[in-house]
């Protein structure tokens, strides 16, 4: 197995990747004839299901299944109630349709993790309904179909899904964290030793934890005990944050006993046992001599206590302080995105209402979909080229297969099964470094593209002016994205930034309790750790300035203890 990860590698595949996309393409075949023999007017729906819900571990496969059902739930009932409401008037409907979508991506914005994908599916769900019903007749069938469809994408999916993927794939997160907090522990032990912090390197400890805090909404995906174990994990990162951060504020002390206490925890993590582990933490607070330290290192004991209890027994204490594991929210990120979102699409059902043209019925849902989906992307307008790319490429083979392929064929079954091999083959471009980008979006406008029906026709015409609304919504998009509130790494971080400056101004102004120092310090280091994240790919001007803000931050904190 080794020797074929290698030679793939050497070809430029990713093998995992590559087994991710044949077992999805599996599955999104399997899909097909589930949807088919059902009877369902869209089984290609299913097969899209498939591709958009399949993950790589069971916890996030679980999850995403669940807001994909909830989210095309609501946004199938709200799609359906706009149609009987506007009638046959195109604005009314497109008014309708763009308001809710701006209010989708506006919540999704707002959210973090699987959540904030449901928010926006219920957004462009209802475009699926609202902009794919021919005639009012026709409504209550298309709905119907579209949720069906859906179900039978999602429970394919998990069925599959859950045959092949790792049971323990999440585990990998949780020795990645221990490893480092023993790593930081040993650094401290050193620091304390010699009475020096020269040899820590905050930053490159807090950039570590920071990955690590990336990580966390994946991890607490699939249950209860997942978000809970997410939960214990945070509360921990942040204690660790607290205390780099006090320390480059206040400075460090040598200390012999505080060093040898500090090397005796790291080692007990290294051992992973919980007894061992549990004694060292209590002698080292006990043993804890660093006055101005001592609250952060006490919290990180209670933090690690907390995390030791639920690993072992599945439940954390009650009394856990929520206030110390909120999160940042972009208000004005999720702002932005409504309003670039509602304007477009405001253009757009303006210039369907003038023309009538049924074709810019796929535009606007096109561009429900981009304006939507990537909002959260880090960079968007460059991810659009990638959208464009792979959706040009699916929208070029729909449109041969619909030339040359399906008016031989005599059946949706034999129809259905000409599609197959696309779905099996999409795994090589998905694994490959160069072609992955953009692989997805060309399967699911394949997809998209490839309606079924008896007797097929093709209509040149026709068929072309739909594949040209449809991938034109990305170009759109891309010019959306980079005119209406540019959108990029570097402006999210002044946006990160104007949102710690506005905390440590109120901070600054007012007096506080002890409940709202903690919602502030909490929701400020979640703030810090997603700056450091940024500044690993900004770089070193970036770096200096999260440096300067954990010192700001810190500075404003302490004066408030």
């Amino acid at each position: 197995m080794t020797a074929v990860k290698a030679r793939f590698a050497q070809l430029g595949f990713d093998y995992t990747r590559y087994r991710f996309g044949l077992r999805t393409g599996i599955a999104a075949c399997l899909s097909l004839i589930i949807a088919w023999a059902l009877g369902l007017e869209h089984p290609q729906w299913s097969a899209m299901t498939v591709w958009a819900v399949s993950q790589p571990t069971r916890g996030l496969l679980l999850e995403k299944a669940a807001y994909r059902t909830l989210g095309t739930l609501l946004g199938t009932v709200v799609g359906m109630i706009l149609v009987v409401t506007a009638g046959d008037s195109i604005i009314l409907l497109a008014t309708g349709l763009t308001l809710w979508v701006g209010l989708c991506v506006y919540t999704g914005n707002l959210l973090h993790g699987l959540i904030s994908y449901g928010a926006i599916l219920a957004g462009y769900s209802a475009s699926m309904v609202a902009l794919l019903t021919r005639t009012p007749d026709a409504l209550l069938p298309l709905g119907i179909d579209r949720l069906l469809t859906v179900f039978v994408g999602v429970l394919t999916a998990l069925f599959v899904g859950w045959l092949f993927t790792y049971k323990r794939a999440e585990q990998s997160l949780v020795n990645q964290f221990r490893r480092q907090s023993a790593e930081n522990l040993k650094l401290l032990a050193d620091a304390y030793n010699s009475g020096s912090l020269k040899a820590l390197n905050s930053h490159d400890r807090l950039s570590k934890l920071a990955h690590l805090e990336a990580q966390l909404v994946d991890h607490g995906s699939g249950s209860p005990a997942a978000h809970q174990s997410a939960k214990t994990i945070r509360r921990v990162l942040n204690a660790q944050l607290g205390l780099f951060a006090q320390l480059e504020t206040k400075g460090i002390i040598k200390s012999a006993v505080i060093s040898e206490h500090l090397h005796s925890l790291s080692n007990a993590l290294i051992k992973n046992n919980s007894l061992e582990i549990i004694n060292s933490l209590k002698k080292a607070l006990q043993t804890f001599e660093h006055a101005s330290v001592l609250p952060y290192f006490k919290e990180f004991v209670d933090a690690s206590l907390q995390r030791l209890q639920f690993r072992d027994s599945g439940k954390a204490a009650q009394s856990v302080p929520l206030l110390s594991i909120l999160l940042h929210r972009d208000w004005r990120g999720a702002r932005q995105a409504a309003i670039r979102t509602v304007s477009v699409m405001t253009l757009i059902s303006m210039a369907w209402a003038y023309t009538e043209w049924f074709q810019i019925a796929y535009l606007l849902l096109g561009a429900s979909v981009m304006l939507t989906l990537f909002s959260t992307a880090e960079n968007p307008a460059k991810t659009m080229v990638y959208v464009f790319l792979g959706q040009s490429a699916g929208a070029s083979l729909a449109l041969m297969m619909q030339a040359f392929v399906w008016p031989h064929m005599d059946s949706i079954l034999t129809m259905l099964v000409s599609i197959m091999p696309i779905m099996l083959l999409v795994g090589i471009p998905l694994s490959h470094n160069k072609t992955t980008n953009g692989s997805m979006d060309f399967t699911l406008v394949f997809l998209l593209l490839m309606q079924p029906v008896l007797h097929y026709q093709f209509e040149p015409l026709q068929a072309i002016s739909i594949a040209i609304a449809v991938i034109a919504a990305p170009i759109l998009s891309l010019v959306s994205y980079r005119l209406v509130f540019p959108t990029n790494l570097l402006s999210r971080q002044k946006q990160l930034i104007g949102a710690l400056e506005s905390d440590l101004k109120e901070l600054t102004s007012r007096t506080v309790s002890t409940q709202q120092l903690q919602r502030y310090k909490a929701r400020l280091y979640h703030r810090l750790f997603k700056l450091y994240q940024m500044a690993d790919k900004l770089g070193t001007t970036a770096q200096v300035t999260s440096a300067q803000y954990l010192l700001r931050v810190q500075h404003q904190v302490s004066q408030h203890e």
